[in-house]
């Protein structure tokens, strides 16, 4: 049995190279596990899809065959679907859990298992000192039996969900060109059959299912758009939008200004969910998300909660209290009116839906909260060390700086790593990644050259630091 497997790996399962840490010998360990999971605690079935990747198909038939020698009927898409879907059909069917073959945005190389709890949402801590014990119980999981598979598709009934969430008159005011870069992801179609009967014309773009993603890691972000902003900038698109390779993130383009970051569009579907819609809610905003977000929240006067990067956390709270918009660093939003958990097709039409709605767009939207909150520019960093990124953070924070780039620091924060706020408002966040053995630094400023200083300083500390546990 494979040792030291460590749920904590990413914030809602397992991840890890195909054919060396992800296996078929891992996903039937992974199911047998879930499996005495639903007996324990009698409740029922699974529903299982997956996305676009090398066997991400086939291994989730070993998931489903693997449950089913325990007497649970499992269900499984026919097709790749984007994670909030496999969420949305959980919670919809009251099952036990929902699971996704998916490495989410990273490399094609990758693959790995996302779990959803019955509420539509990522597990809790309970479910997960429970998963970890499961699997340390040796069990002969060698014969899996020949079981004719049960099929369900739930895209139609998503679809159908996702529409009482918008205003479908304000879809048949005029007509908009959206492009979308699905990133030859699970999203492919479904942005397209959600607006279908509109006056919206979507157009695709790396539509087509490609396991190598193009040569390019499936993640929304800037130089991983390039195309999708030429396209918008050179007309006649209004709006561009991509997501990742299992469709919970997003990020966006407009013509005035470009690429928009998740910062960006969580400000912007902020501001017209609260003064458009008149919506009320608490706000959630992970550790590394733009203090624009908090500020306008402020201003709007909503709560607003601080989480450790990891959806999960906004997820908790979900559950607990009205939340009106829950959002990341890395383009995961979800929405109070919908489940506990981030989805990319709804940020999507909800933007299209502002685009229509307030004057001049999205450009509108921006420009007023400029107005509120100023503007800020924004850079992260990943660093590949030779030393254990967990050494350097703990490092830092025994010996936190006193200056960062000239800006004095005048508070220090351990929600997630380690976090200074300086006297300026910026703020500068180093933290180990989940899914990566990197050190990420992220850095908020009033534009992106400061941005880049501050990150630049920040990791001339870590260096600094890498090279004194290197000499010892």
């Amino acid at each position: 049995m494979r040792k030291n497997i460590d749920l904590h790996s990413t914030s809602d399962g397992w991840r890890g190279v195909i054919a060396d840490s992800f296996t078929f010998e891992f996903v039937k360990q992974v199911s047998v596990a879930l499996a005495h999971y639903l007996l324990r605690n009698q409740n029922g079935n699974c529903f299982i899809g997956y996305d676009t990747r090398f066997l991400s198909y086939e291994f989730a038939q070993t998931a489903y065959k693997t449950l089913a020698c325990f007497g649970i009927k499992p269900l499984i898409s026919p097709r790749p679907i984007p994670t909030p879907v496999v969420s949305y059909r959980t919670h919809q069917k009251e099952l036990g859990c929902g699971v996704c073959i998916t490495a989410s945005h990273n490399p094609y190389c990758y693959n790995g298992i996302k779990v959803r709890l019955g509420y539509g949402g990522p597990p809790d801590s309970n479910f997960v000192e429970e998963i970890e014990e499961l699997i340390k119980i040796p069990k002969d999981i060698s014969t899996i039996a020949d079981i004719e598979i049960d099929y369900d598709d739930p895209i139609n009934d998503y679809l159908r969900k996702i529409k009482t969430l918008l205003d479908l008159s304000v879809f048949k005011l005029r007509p908009l060109s959206i492009v979308v870069d699905t990133m030859h992801g699970a999203t492919t179609g479904i942005l397209e059959r959600l607006l279908a009967g509109t006056r919206c014309e979507i157009r695709e773009i790396n539509n087509d299912t490609d396991p190598y993603f193009g040569g390019v890691a499936p993640e929304p972000q800037k130089s991983n758009t390039k195309r999708l902003q030429e396209m918008v900038a050179g007309g006649p698109y209004r709006l561009g939008v991509a997501h990742d390779g299992d469709g919970d993130r997003i990020v966006a383009a407009i013509p005035e200004r470009g690429y928009l970051s998740p910062h960006d569009i969580s400000v912007a579907l902020l501001w017209y969910l609260a003064k458009q819609r008149g919506e009320r809610g608490t706000v959630v905003g992970s550790v590394t998300l733009s203090k624009r977000v908090s500020q306008l929240a402020q201003y709007l006067g909503l709560k607003y909660v601080e989480t450790p990067i990891g959806f999960r956390n906004a997820c908790q709270i979900m559950r607990k209290e009205h939340v009106l918009i829950a959002a990341e660093e890395n383009g995961g939003i979800g929405f109070g009116s919908h489940l506990p958990e981030r989805d990319g097709t709804i940020a999507a039409a909800l933007l299209v839906e502002a685009e229509l709605t307030y004057k001049n767009g999205v450009e509108g939207i921006l420009t007023d909260i400029s107005r509120i909150v100023g503007e800020s520019g924004f850079c992260r960093k990943n660093l590949k060390l030779r030393t254990s990124p967990a050494t350097i953070i703990h490092h830092i924070k025994q010996n936190p700086p006193d200056v960062l780039a000239k800006h004095k620091v005048v508070e220090v924060s351990h929600v997630d790593g380690v976090k200074f706020l300086l006297q300026s408002g910026d703020w500068v966040n180093l933290r180990a990644a989940g899914t990566e053995k990197l050190l990420r630094i992220y850095a908020e400023a009033g534009d992106n050259h400061c941005a880049i200083k501050l990150a630049a300083a920040a990791e001339s500390i870590v260096r600094k630091i890498e090279r004194g546990q290197s000499n010892e």
